[in-house]
């Protein structure tokens, strides 16, 4: 009985904690907190680069996109590492214009919409489990992985959190145009988030699967065009449409420095996948585990074989980049499709269970990432840095 009390004592707690009338916001508010306590972002790397004495060569890229758009100079590789794949994506360079560069309040901005984006999920998943305590050890779990940290962590310039939430608003909405102008704007975010779209339609096919009960293989096909579905495929159109144009009238020798081949297969990259994998999702596998155990026991073959499909699809495009980590935090509509399958299956207590390991591996787990070019970064929590910065002061030398 010593875990079963433990266990009891504890889901009290937590649901005695969360009492309050704006318990979401102060879920969101700890959450994010702890996140950046655990795991602290490199600030120093851009205190540097804000006084001169180091380059964050994305960010002056980034400005000269913002001066001449469609002429941006610098592009060569060489100069400034592969940002001739930059010259598409638009959203950070338009901040920048709005900004008049100025990159600290890019940044804030940046950590607002992270705040805003685990928010929504909160509202998302109490909305679906009515549950104060598996919402918790969600948002617990989310906020502790790399797409949690991330808005706080990208101080380089890449701007994902933008395309994540672009996304994220793509799944929520019900609004045909409005699904339109996100994906658009999250496919200037980042091309990763071209791919993304897939798991867009994905989640059409999931919600409209449960609501009519139907799950026949050819039905969950032609629900990827129907309802809001279609409006991904008009916005695939657009962005490629307006790609081509702009690539042919401004950028008609434009060469990307890429050689096309699965870089984490690559022996210097590939002894670091099994653990890139891992380190994406941390504890959240044990979630993604379950859904697909889920749909397997309720014999929906159909959609466990379209799913699946998408996610091989997301984990072999994750391979063909350095940092694979951005790529596959991507697939975050996997999560929250997980979460709607696992409530549609599975009781309150076992989900309660699945959860509370989750959260612990995730909270617990050390932030650890592929920042790219066979590089893992360790993400220490805010007490090593700032014995790390002691031992710069005072030369103890503890730190290389």
């Amino acid at each position: 009985m010593l875990f079963e009390n433990f266990y009891r004592l504890l889901i009290g707690w937590i649901e005695f904690k969360l009492r309050s009338r704006n318990w979401i916001l102060i879920l969101t508010l700890f959450s994010v907190a702890l996140s950046i306590f655990l795991a602290f972002p490199p600030y120093t790397v851009l205190w540097h680069h804000l006084n001169h004495t180091g380059n964050l060569d994305a960010w002056t890229f980034i400005q000269h996109q913002a001066e001449n758009l469609l002429h941006p100079t610098d592009i060569g590789y060489g100069v400034y590492v592969r940002r001739d794949a930059m010259i598409y994506r638009w959203t950070l360079p338009l901040l920048s214009y709005v900004t008049r560069h100025n990159v600290v309040l890019i940044l804030l901005f940046q950590g607002l919409i992270g705040v805003a984006f685990i928010n929504q999920i909160a509202k998302y998943v109490f909305s679906i489990s009515n549950d104060k305590v598996t919402t918790c050890l969600f948002v617990l779990s989310l906020s502790n992985i790399f797409i949690g940290v991330w808005p706080y962590a990208d101080i380089h310039g890449y701007g994902d959190t933008f395309a994540y939430f672009f996304l994220l608003n793509a799944l929520f909405t019900r609004k045909r145009a409005a699904v339109f102008f996100l994906m658009l704007a999250a496919f200037f975010t980042d091309e990763r988030a071209v791919i993304a779209g897939g798991y867009v339609l994905l989640w059409c096919i999931v919600n409209k699967a449960y609501e009519t009960g139907d799950f026949r293989f050819w039905t969950l096909i032609k629900n990827a065009f129907g309802g809001r579905g279609w409006v991904v495929w008009v916005s695939w159109i657009v962005y490629f449409a307006i790609r081509i144009y702009i690539g042919k009238t401004y950028f008609p020798d434009h060469r990307y420095t890429y050689n096309w081949a699965p870089i984490l297969l690559q022996d210097g990259n590939r002894y670091g996948l099994g653990s890139s994998l891992w380190s994406v999702f941390e504890g959240m596998w044990l979630l993604l585990g379950s859904a697909f155990l889920a749909l397997l026991l309720t014999k929906r073959y159909a959609l466990l074989f379209v799913l699946s499909v998408g996610f091989i699809i997301l984990t072999s495009t994750g391979i063909y980049v350095h940092d694979i980590d951005r790529a596959l935090s991507y697939g975050f509509p996997f999560l929250l499709m997980s979460v709607f399958v696992l409530f549609k299956n599975s009781s309150l207590r076992s989900i309660r269970i699945i959860f509370l390991f989750m959260a612990f591996i995730c909270v617990f787990h050390p932030l650890v990432f592929t920042m790219g070019y066979n590089r893992i970064i360790w993400l220490e929590p805010l007490p090593m840095r700032v014995i790390m910065g002691l031992d710069r002061l005072f030369h103890w030398n503890l730190f290389n």
